[in-house]
């Protein structure tokens, strides 16, 4: 588990980068919408990435994957201080995207291999929670490195050195350290790797096979009925981590605020998406319903994009509540983690699942940070229009996966009754 906490935290953390280098002086070496393309390029080299991320750990031990993949995107991020031109900041971007791509496939792959789906829910938002942890590590490295004002580099230059040299030394320890799968961890005694394996048996998932098996990508995308309803809620719910996971500063400092009170403005952002993703994944542990307790996530952020429409800028602080108001919905990403990790019998589908998932993620992220056009800022009244749509569309769509997943268990308990009989 601390290594999952360290791995979700740093890739948060690190793409995050971006956001917070918004308000230090990256935007000086930048033009019209190059900003918003920094992120789409991000996204896409991700999805460009993930098939062959997703290969390599089917095929190869996790560990090594991982900690090698950690490694290269550490590097990456310390190469941003050496950049002062658009074409080379696409460039670290684009391979930043690359290798970040292993992050949260790698961690769900992790986590089902030692914990039943009860406590899949619980650690997997453990882990989660780390994007909160991000936040306000991000938020406090900037207002940090903004007193920074050396000659050789720019206070954001040295910020992106920095983290990314603490990158590469943790992607070093998970080379190293981290165990492959429950029969070579070395934290576990004999007889407690045979618990461990009985102890998850009853998740009827799989523990680790390395075979790529083609009829389970054909039953996953052609056969069940749940995949395509679910990457849909992906898509839509997940607009807005694109947008606030550029855009945040940069939306925080049009409500009037200086460089030095946006970054100390994003500390909030990370407690409260703590909190969301704490209380929900363990209400989803402790009481199983996955359908009412996400569908309640997007009312906040609903509510949130409608203030922010219809305020001024000048109101300031009800503008900063409603921007705060829209993680909830973002949030929605750790219950889908949980959700693909808990109903996917078959390590080679629950890792496509994943994959899959992933890529739909970044599609979002593609498409939001190019709806904040230069030509709408300050306000960018399309962006949050397009935020409130996609929040509304995802509440019916959750209630139907819930509708199909009811009739699922009803059926399979029906045939379940007939053998028993």
């Amino acid at each position: 588990l601390p290594f999952l906490c360290c791995t979700y935290l740093l890739m948060f953390l690190d793409k995050a980068l971006l956001n917070y280098a918004a308000s230090m002086g990256i935007k000086d070496h930048l033009k019209g919408d190059e900003f918003s393309n920094l992120g789409t390029i991000f996204s896409a080299a991700y999805i460009f990435a993930e098939p062959m991320v997703t290969y390599c750990i089917q095929k190869y031990p996790i560990s090594k994957v991982l900690g090698t993949f950690i490694v290269l995107w550490g590097a990456v991020l310390a190469c941003h201080a050496a950049c002062k031109s658009y074409a080379s900041l696409m460039v670290v971007r684009a391979l930043l995207g690359m290798f970040e791509a292993s992050s949260a496939v790698g961690c769900i792959a992790i986590s089902g291999m030692y914990y039943t789906k009860a406590e899949q829910s619980a650690r997997i938002g453990f882990w989660a929670t780390q994007a909160g942890t991000g936040y306000i590590i991000g938020g406090l490295i900037s207002f940090g490195f903004q007193h920074y004002h050396g000659k050789t580099f720019t206070s954001w230059q040295i910020m992106f050195l920095v983290v990314g040299l603490v990158t590469v030394a943790f992607g070093v320890l998970t080379y190293v350290y981290l165990p492959d799968n429950v029969t070579n961890a070395w934290f576990l005694k004999k007889e407690e790797k045979i618990q461990v394996v009985e102890h998850i048996r009853s998740n009827q998932t799989g523990l680790e096979n390395k075979k790529i098996k083609k009829h389970h990508l054909k039953e996953l995308f052609l056969h069940d009925k749940l995949t395509w309803p679910m990457l849909m809620i992906t898509a839509c719910s997940q607009i807005s981590t694109g947008s606030i996971g550029n855009f945040s500063v940069t939306i925080t400092k049009t409500f009037g605020f200086d460089n030095y009170e946006t970054a100390l403005l994003q500390l909030p952002i990370g407690a409260i998406t703590a909190i969301i993703i704490l209380v929900t994944t363990q209400m989803i542990s402790r009481f199983g319903n996955f359908t009412l307790i996400t569908t309640s996530m997007y009312v906040p952020a609903i509510i949130g994009c409608i203030v922010m429409i219809t305020l001024p800028l000048s109101h300031r602080i009800g503008n900063l509540f409603a921007l705060y108001l829209l993680y909830s919905g973002s949030c929605v990403i750790t219950n889908i983690y949980i959700w693909n990790s808990c109903n996917t019998s078959g390590y080679c589908k629950r890792i496509s699942r994943n994959a899959i998932t992933m890529i739909v993620y970044n599609i979002s992220c593609i498409v939001a940070p190019q709806m904040f056009r230069a030509n709408s800022a300050p306000r960018y009244i399309p962006a949050k229009i397009t935020l409130l749509v996609t929040q509304c569309v995802c509440i019916p769509l959750q209630l139907y996966v819930g509708y199909l997943s009811k009739k699922e268990n009803e059926k399979r308990d029906k045939e379940q009754d007939g053998k028993d009989v």
